[in-house]
Parts: structure tokens; sequence; C-alpha cells
């Protein structure tokens, strides 16, 4: 009866480095275009902000596989740009902690309303990145699927936009308004006052 050898141990390790890199891509991923999401804003604050150690942890598992220095030294080459991106973004959050701890929620996505919907709700959101970004009004339709989880729609938002007012106007429809935007300085830039009516499905994408 014959024994198999046990896999080497680089391969384990180079399995290990994957599962780092493919946590931070969905979690990354699901920061863009949300589907899941916590009720408490300040845990999916500390989630975003750990997702960057994420890469670093690829990093580390990179220089673990024994007697292979070629291979750890491309797969850091392969990893630099994503750890020079998480060293930003840990940057980010890391100037916004002291904030998130106060107010309870992430300064950078603040909720400012909460419309029920009956069984679902739509979360309107102030989005401000700070000098190189506007300011956005985003909607996130929200159904809770466990206590302290919800399936998330992101909806169509609005850019350079505040102080949204909204509007039950029928059954899963809401009508969301913006008033005009003024740039005295750049008169370009100024928009109109804008409104968009949204036709919600009951079950979010059905």
């Amino acid at each position: 009866m014959s024994i198999e050898a046990p896999p080497p141990t680089w391969t384990r390790t180079a399995k290990f480095l994957g599962l780092p890199l493919l946590g931070f891509v969905l979690l990354q991923a699901d920061g863009m275009f949300p589907v899941v999401r916590f009720s408490n804003e300040l845990a999916n604050f500390a989630i975003g902000t750990l997702s960057f150690l994420l890469p670093f942890l690829a990093a580390f598992f990179a220089f673990m596989i024994p007697r292979r220095w070629l291979t750890t030294v491309i797969a850091i080459a392969l990893l630099l740009p994503l750890l020079f991106f998480s060293a930003l973004g840990l940057l980010f959050q890391g100037l916004l902690t002291r904030d998130a701890l106060r107010l309870g929620s992430n300064p950078a996505f603040t909720r400012i309303a909460t419309v029920p919907m009956g069984g679902y709700s739509v979360g309107i959101y102030l989005s401000d990145c700070g000098a190189p970004c506007s300011l956005d009004v985003d909607l996130l339709q929200e159904r809770p699927i466990i206590p302290g989880v919800a399936l998330v729609r992101a909806l169509p938002g609005f850019e350079d936009a505040g102080d949204p007012t909204y509007k039950v106007v029928g059954p899963d429809t809401l009508m969301v308004s913006i008033p005009a935007y003024v740039d005295n300085d750049r008169p370009w830039e100024s928009l109109p006052a804008r409104s968009k009516t949204y036709h919600l499905k009951r079950f979010l994408y059905f």
C-alpha cells in the first residue's frame, strides 16, 4: 500500500497567499458596488479599513515560501501596486478614524435619512471624500436578511449635490429632489435643481 506524499510546503503557502487577495478584491468590489452591508455603520467602516491590510498579509505569506526566492521576488513585485494602493487607503481611513469613533459612522459616507418602504428601506447618504472629490448624494435600497446584516442595491445618485428631499409617491415608488448647485467662482460648474423618481423592486433585484 502506497502512501501519498504531502504537497510541498510552498504550494500550500501559495494557496494561502491567494486567500487574502481574494478577500481584498471581494471587499473592495462590495465597497464600490455594495451588495451586503452591516446595519452598524461603524462596523462597515472597520471592515473597509481592515480590508487594506489583506495585501500586506499576502506579502507576508509570499516571504514564507521556503527556498523559492525567485517566486517570492516575483510575487512581491506583482503585489507592489496593491501594497501602494492599500497604504494610501490605510492613510485615508486613518485620518477618518477619530471622527468615525466619535460619530459612530464613516464621516466620508454619512447616512442623512432612512425612508421606510415596507419590508425594506432606502438609505440616503452624503458622500464626501475631501478636497479631491465633489459632494455627492448616494442611495442604497436595503433589505435585512439576518439581524445586523442587510442585502443592498445601489441606486443612481446625484453628483455635486446636497440637501436632498424625498417623498414616497406610491407603492415602491420614491422621488428624491436636489436643489440647484451654484458655484459663484466657477459658474460653468453650477447645476440646476434635479429630481429622480425610483421605481423599486420589493426584493431589490427582482
